[in-house]
Protein backbone atom coordinates (compact mmCIF):
# COMPACT_ATOMS: atom_id res chain seq x y z
CA UNK A 1 0.00 0.00 0.00
CA UNK A 2 2.63 2.49 0.68
CA UNK A 3 4.29 1.95 -3.03
CA UNK A 4 0.58 2.64 -4.22
CA UNK A 5 0.14 6.06 -2.27
CA UNK A 6 3.97 7.12 -3.44
CA UNK A 7 2.81 6.43 -6.94
CA UNK A 8 -0.32 8.88 -6.30
CA UNK A 9 1.57 11.12 -4.62
CA UNK A 10 4.04 11.39 -7.23
CA UNK A 11 1.65 11.40 -10.17
CA UNK A 12 0.40 14.82 -8.82
CA UNK A 13 3.89 16.30 -8.41
CA UNK A 14 4.33 15.75 -11.83
CA UNK A 15 1.34 17.53 -12.56
CA UNK A 16 1.89 20.50 -10.33
CA UNK A 17 5.63 20.10 -12.05
CA UNK A 18 4.15 20.14 -15.70
CA UNK A 19 1.36 22.91 -14.69
CA UNK A 20 5.33 25.70 -13.34
CA UNK A 21 6.48 25.00 -16.32
CA UNK A 22 3.64 25.75 -18.87
CA UNK A 23 2.96 29.07 -16.92
CA UNK A 24 6.65 29.85 -17.32
CA UNK A 25 7.67 29.05 -20.74
CA UNK A 26 4.15 31.29 -21.31
CA UNK A 27 6.27 34.29 -20.55
CA UNK A 28 8.99 32.96 -23.03
CA UNK A 29 8.53 34.12 -26.51
CA UNK A 30 10.53 32.20 -28.25
CA UNK A 31 9.92 29.92 -31.01
CA UNK A 32 12.56 27.61 -30.39
CA UNK A 33 10.64 26.49 -27.42
CA UNK A 34 7.48 25.69 -29.22
CA UNK A 35 7.38 22.14 -29.50
CA UNK A 36 7.56 21.87 -25.46
CA UNK A 37 4.82 24.76 -25.34
CA UNK A 38 2.88 23.06 -27.32
CA UNK A 39 3.69 19.11 -25.44
CA UNK A 40 2.99 20.74 -22.23
CA UNK A 41 0.06 22.56 -23.59
CA UNK A 42 -1.77 19.12 -24.46
CA UNK A 43 -1.54 18.15 -20.92
CA UNK A 44 -2.05 21.43 -18.91
CA UNK A 45 -5.28 22.58 -21.46
CA UNK A 46 -7.81 20.29 -20.04
CA UNK A 47 -6.83 20.69 -16.56
CA UNK A 48 -6.59 24.66 -16.48
CA UNK A 49 -9.40 25.10 -19.10
CA UNK A 50 -12.57 24.79 -16.33
CA UNK A 51 -10.33 27.32 -14.29
CA UNK A 52 -9.80 29.59 -17.10
CA UNK A 53 -13.88 29.88 -18.09
CA UNK A 54 -14.90 30.46 -14.27
CA UNK A 55 -12.46 33.15 -13.97
CA UNK A 56 -13.46 34.98 -17.39
CA UNK A 57 -17.49 34.37 -15.87
CA UNK A 58 -15.77 36.03 -12.67
CA UNK A 59 -13.50 38.79 -13.55
CA UNK A 60 -13.74 39.08 -17.81
CA UNK A 61 -11.15 41.04 -19.31
CA UNK A 62 -8.41 40.39 -16.69
CA UNK A 63 -4.80 40.34 -17.38
CA UNK A 64 -3.63 37.74 -14.74
CA UNK A 65 -4.09 34.21 -15.40
CA UNK A 66 -5.03 32.58 -12.24
CA UNK A 67 -5.74 29.29 -13.51
CA UNK A 68 -2.69 27.71 -12.64
CA UNK A 69 -3.07 28.06 -8.78
CA UNK A 70 -6.69 27.09 -8.97
CA UNK A 71 -5.36 23.92 -10.22
CA UNK A 72 -3.06 23.49 -7.47
CA UNK A 73 -6.10 24.04 -5.35
CA UNK A 74 -8.26 21.66 -6.70
CA UNK A 75 -5.34 19.31 -7.34
CA UNK A 76 -4.39 18.80 -3.97
CA UNK A 77 -7.93 18.67 -2.38
CA UNK A 78 -8.17 15.58 -4.96
CA UNK A 79 -4.69 14.33 -3.77
CA UNK A 80 -5.56 14.00 -0.39
CA UNK A 81 -9.42 12.86 -0.49
CA UNK A 82 -7.96 10.06 -3.00
CA UNK A 83 -5.32 8.86 -0.42
CA UNK A 84 -7.89 8.99 2.39
CA UNK A 85 -9.84 6.63 0.54
CA UNK A 86 -6.88 4.03 -0.47
CA UNK A 87 -5.71 4.31 3.71
CA UNK A 88 -9.14 3.68 4.70
CA UNK A 89 -10.71 0.60 2.82
CA UNK A 90 -7.14 -0.81 2.00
Amino acid sequence: MPMLIMAINSIFTILRWIIIFDAILSFIPNNSLYDIKELLGKVTTPLLMPFRRLQERIMPGLMVDFSPIAAFAVLSLIQRVIISIFIKFI
